[in-house]
Formats: C-alpha cells, structure tokens, sequence
C-alpha cells in the first residue's frame, strides 16, 4: 500500500529455489485510506483467498522514545501514554507496534524503543472491507523493517546500515547487530542529484548532474547522512558504522562511490536482481522502483 496506490505482488520460491519477487498489478490512488470500498474491490479482483499488506513510507510514523522503568505487565500501557505525547493524532486512532533497542545503546544509561504509529481506523476499515469480501489478512508490515531484512542477508559487520535511494527521496537505516536502532528519510531523492540527457539511440540516459544546485542538495545529503553516523556513533554509543548498503537503481551505482568518498565509510552496491527473480506485470515497469518490497522475501530470516 503506497501513499498514492497499491501494488499488489507475491513472493516465493522457483523449482530452483530462488526467491522471487513478481509484480501483479497496481493502481493509482491519491488517498489509499479513503474511498475504501472502491481500493477493497480491486483487490478482490485480483486475488481471493489471503493476503499480507505492506504500508509503505508516508502511512506511518517511527518514533524514538525513552522506555518508562515500569513492570512488564504495565509496559504497553505506558508506552501507549510516551507515543500520546509525540503523535499529532489522537491516541485513540492509533495502532502502535515497538522495536525495543537492545540493551548496550546508550551505553546502557536509559532504555529506549522505536514506536511505530499508524492510523488505526482507515486499517480497521480496509480489514473489515476485505473480510467481507472473504479475503483474511494474516500479516501488516511496513517497508522500513522489510528494508531492513533485505539488509540483513548481505550484512558483513555488525555495525550496518542501508541506505535506499528513491527518486524523490530516501531513507537511512542503522542496525546493531540484526536489530534496527536509527532510521531516517530525507527529502532528497534521484531527481534532486541527477539530471537527464538524450543519446544517440535515442534512449533516455540519466547521468550525474554537474550543476550548482545538484551540488548543493548533494553536499546536503551528505550532511544529514553524516549526522546520523555520529549520532549512532556518540550517543547510541554502538560504535562507528562500517559498512553501509547501497540500495538504488543499479545504473546509479556510482553515487555509491561517492558518497564513500565524502563520508569515510564503505558503500556496498545491494542489488535486488542478485538476490532474486524479480518478474514485472507490464514490460513497461522498472525493477528498481519496487525494489522497497524486495525484503518481504527474507521476513522469516530476520524473525
């Protein structure tokens, strides 16, 4: 579910054994959590039977709180009461799921925990909407963790990151180990840094832009990149990040090497297409634009 359509896919294993990743359809939609009705019956007619859901960036929030030193069997409730406190909506309209990070962040001195929020009646309605339909929902995810289990598979320190870059923005994630610790987005994607240009067989060739503002809106990305470093370095208290995981369309790979260059870190090319088949509906479609949805593959592994 993406905060302008839904996409439906499946995912699993060849006779082979490789995994993959098969778009089936998709539909534009500028408000999925509205005009349910309508968003329930195209799926009905693309699948019966069962299904996951995957909300994807911009249909929920992660935020950082302090865990409140009360019993286990008072922690929920108390939790609930920290996330009131950051949510611009009402706690009653929302669902709420916690990653607590692990015991040596913050060098031990206060417990803390990612809570995810997402807006609980539009999810209620969409479930109620497909029961009716006969269609059950076994599980709902979203993309930062299923970005982090993609992650995971080509890990090599534990002191990780991944690092996906979309068209119009991108997200950060940090692990410890095999535990997400950090995770940010920033509002600078492919559009910002590259610009276009036409070759001969007249085919679209996108290249590194040279020009002051995609200088500009780079330097900036590096700077919040570099933040996050030292902030997973000096107050999470976890050590330095060696090695982060380069996720974007494999014809940009050479970002990789520069963001490298300016922040001392090594930049890893992830691609997908390595991993797995990944099988398009339309010959028009491009792999890297559902690469986000390449980690469902590998949620077992990360369990």
């Amino acid at each position: 579910m993406l905060p302008n359509g839904l996409t439906l896919f499946e995912t699993g294993k060849t006779k082979s054994g490789l995994p993959y990743l098969a778009i089936k359809a998709s539909t534009a939609s500028a408000k999925p959590f509205e005009q349910i009705d309508a968003q329930t019956r195209w799926v009905k007619s693309q699948v019966a039977g069962r299904l996951n859901i995957l909300l994807a960036d911009g249909l929920y929030q992660i935020l950082l709180s302090d865990v409140p030193d009360v019993p286990e069997a008072e922690m929920a409730a108390a939790i609930e009461l920290k996330a009131g406190d950051l949510l611009s909506y009402d706690l009653d309209d929302a669902t709420l799921d916690t990653i607590h990070l692990p015991k040596e962040a913050y060098r031990g001195r206060m417990r803390m925990a990612l809570i995810i929020a997402a807006r609980k009646n539009p999810l209620r309605l969409w479930l109620m909407g497909l029961i009716r339909l006969g269609i059950r929902v076994d599980i709902i995810d979203i993309e930062t963790t299923q970005l982090r289990n993609l992650a995971l598979v080509k890990q090599n320190f534990n002191e990780s990151g991944v690092f996906h870059l979309k068209t119009h923005n991108s997200r950060l994630v940090l692990n410890y180990h095999q535990e997400m610790v950090l995770t940010r987005t920033f509002d600078i994607g492919l559009s910002s840094l590259l610009s276009e240009s036409t070759v001969l067989e007249g085919e679209l060739e996108v290249t590194v832009a040279e020009d002051t503002q995609a200088i500009i809106q780079f330097e900036a990305l590096v700077l919040e990149i570099r933040r996050s470093l030292d902030y997973y370095e000096s107050q999470l208290g976890l050590g330095a990040i060696a090695e982060i995981q380069f996720l974007c369309d494999p014809q940009h790979h050479i970002l990789a090497d520069r963001l490298a260059d300016k922040l001392g870190v090594r930049f890893e090319r992830l691609d997908p297409n390595d991993l797995m088949d990944i099988r398009m509906a339309q010959s028009d479609q491009d792999p890297a634009d559902y690469f986000g949805l390449a980690g469902t593959l590998f949620r077992a592994a990360a369990q």
